[in-house]
């Protein structure tokens, strides 16, 4: 096979993050200190790469100073408005391979490319996508062999929920229309269904949308535990369940299970955190008692 290339999108304006993004894009959010986008590049260390792109958009600049010296990395800057992922691959597509991966920044997974990249390789169709099996809820069907796609906003249906994360023939993304905005299931995935050009790839490892409030904070709690996602932050895990990061102040009779203080925030004493994360500089006077939430910018954002 010949080397592929990767395309992470970073793009989105993380509008169901709002206000995490209303300052920062979505892909430099911090999981237990590790920016989103960090951990989507960082996914799968085995895949030597041809080319790798990150496209940009909302807070541009800020993702591009992150991005700045990591080696290999090309960004493609889209502009004040975000072209949508099947209308950034047609863009992208003088400079990608004859196989390309592409990855949504806030997937959070321990899906091994590699192993989607072997599975590609084997079904012999243009995409193969990612997927988990879902009792509801789903956006793909297979029926009597044959895959049929599910609009979720009118029917819930057990079957496979695509996980964001997808492997393309090149020649496969040329039929892309040259249109803008474009997403990837109206420009590309909804007509490679119909003609049968789609293989799945069984992922039944660990993988959640950080892309929400709720999903957010849950996928933190989750970070916390090895059993269900591997980080290797740079701060203190806890064996008692709370995650404490560089530069970070609490007293640990304030930190029961499932607390995170993010890099640089201070929470005073007399205060009590449970399944809360607290953002980075972020200061908890005392005398709180916070239950499922994020403090942020002096607020309590309850989940």
């Amino acid at each position: 096979m010949t080397q592929p290339a990767q395309v992470v999108f970073a793009a989105g304006r993380g509008t169901r993050l709002r206000p995490l993004t209303e300052r920062r894009p979505k892909a430099v959010v911090p999981l237990l200190d590790i920016p989103l986008i960090d951990l989507a590049l960082d996914r799968d260390g085995s895949v030597d790469w041809a080319a790798r792109f990150v496209n940009v958009s909302h807070w541009a600049p800020v993702l591009r100073e992150h991005l700045r010296g990591r080696s290999g990395v090309k960004l493609l800057d889209e502009g004040d408005e975000p072209l949508g992922t099947a209308a950034t691959l047609r863009c992208l597509l003088p400079q990608l391979s004859e196989v390309v991966v592409t990855y949504n920044c806030d997937l959070v997974s321990d899906v091994d490319l590699s192993q989607l990249l072997r599975r590609h390789a084997e079904a012999k169709k243009p995409c193969t996508l990612a997927v988990q099996g879902v009792e509801r809820g789903a956006d793909l069907a297979v029926e009597a062999d044959d895959l049929r796609l599910i609009d979720r906003r009118v029917e819930e249906s057990a079957g496979f929920v695509f996980l964001g994360a997808a492997c393309f023939d090149r020649e496969l993304l040329e039929t892309i229309p040259h249109t803008t905005p474009l997403g990837l299931t109206e420009g590309l995935l909804k007509s490679a269904v119909e003609e049968q050009k789609v293989a799945l790839f069984e992922h039944h490892g660990y993988a959640r949308d950080a892309g929400t409030l709720k999903d957010y904070l849950e996928v933190s709690l989750d970070a916390l535990d090895p059993a269900k996602l591997v980080i290797d932050s740079p701060g203190t895990k806890s064996p008692n369940g709370w995650y404490l990061g560089p530069g970070g102040e609490a007293d640990e009779a304030s930190l029961g299970p499932g607390a995170i203080v993010l890099a640089g925030a201070r929470v005073e004493k007399g205060t009590s955190l449970s399944e809360c994360v607290v953002w980075p500089g972020s200061v908890i006077p005392a005398g709180l008692n916070l239950h499922r939430g994020i403090w942020f910018e002096g607020k309590f954002l309850r989940q």
